[in-house]
């Protein structure tokens, strides 16, 4: 098979645990791409925290794409959206009337700036500080949203975020997706939306086959990327659930994962 389209989320597929791309594995991307295959950043991150890795790696220029908001919004090497799907901002309500007695943060996002109710936990900054963008703290963040969204983001304790789920499925799961990003990130998503959506997207603009498509991922929010490429490759630091639906289990991101599965199934 000829892959014509490479699909990797950022953190911890792309990413070192350091928070950078090894020399390896730029080497192996650019490679393919000088041999004609595009390259698709994908993540649940807003597009100002993508972008920069898409430029990093010379996509644009190679007439490649990125997701952002874990398949929410996808965007061509022009910078022109190609598609975008919102979840209507009345469900803030009932998601934080859940989340009130909790210790879960509720987080949103307009434009470059990430908005958050003001209980604070270990991990209610770590996307702001990841992405180098404001949070800007409300009082009554129900009250406060009156935009369409691409997705509630919940930060919390991986084993109250658990419970949360639930709680959020047994009310809302047949009108939102929920679903997790990291143990201690819960997305809620317009229903249908994710990033294996965004793959099939992205072929439907270039006109090829998501058989034609390599993809790699480690946590929950890659699973739907993973089951729609062609091969679907689970990083060796990948969640359990990912592994299991993967066409093939590489290196951890430590350990150049991305340019090892190139090698072997011979793109680059």
């Amino acid at each position: 098979m000829k892959y014509k389209l490479i699909a990797f989320d950022i953190d911890d597929t792309l990413l070192n645990r350091q928070k950078r791309v090894t020399d390896r594995t730029k080497a192996a991307l650019m490679k393919a791409q000088e041999n004609g295959v595009k390259l698709v950043v994908a993540s649940g991150r807003l597009p100002c925290g993508v972008r920069p890795y898409a430029e990093q790696l010379d996509v644009f220029s190679h007439g490649g794409y990125y997701i952002s908001y874990n398949g929410g919004v996808v965007i061509d090497s022009g910078g022109s959206i190609i598609s975008a799907a919102y979840l209507d901002s009345k469900y803030i309500k009932p998601v934080y009337e859940i989340l009130r007695p909790t210790n879960v943060t509720t987080m949103v996002h307009k434009g470059d700036v990430i908005y958050a109710d003001r209980k604070v936990n270990a991990y209610t900054h770590v996307e702001s500080d990841v992405i180098g963008i404001p949070l800007n703290p409300v009082d009554d963040i129900a009250e406060f949203v009156d935009w369409q969204l691409h997705k509630i983001l919940l930060g919390g304790e991986p084993e109250e975020l658990k419970s949360v789920e639930q709680k959020l499925l047994d009310k809302l799961g047949g009108e939102v997706d929920i679903y997790f990003s990291a143990p201690w990130f819960l997305e809620v998503m317009p229903k249908g939306i994710n990033k294996g959506i965004g793959i099939e997207k992205i072929c439907d603009h270039m006109g090829i086959s998501t058989d034609e498509v390599i993809a790699f991922g480690d946590s929950f929010n890659d699973i739907s990327m993973i089951r729609t490429a062609g091969v679907g490759v689970a990083m060796g630091n990948a969640e359990q659930e990912l592994k299991d639906c993967a066409d093939y289990i590489t290196d951890d991101c430590d350990s150049d994962g991305i340019a090892k599965a190139l090698e072997h199934f011979n793109v680059v």
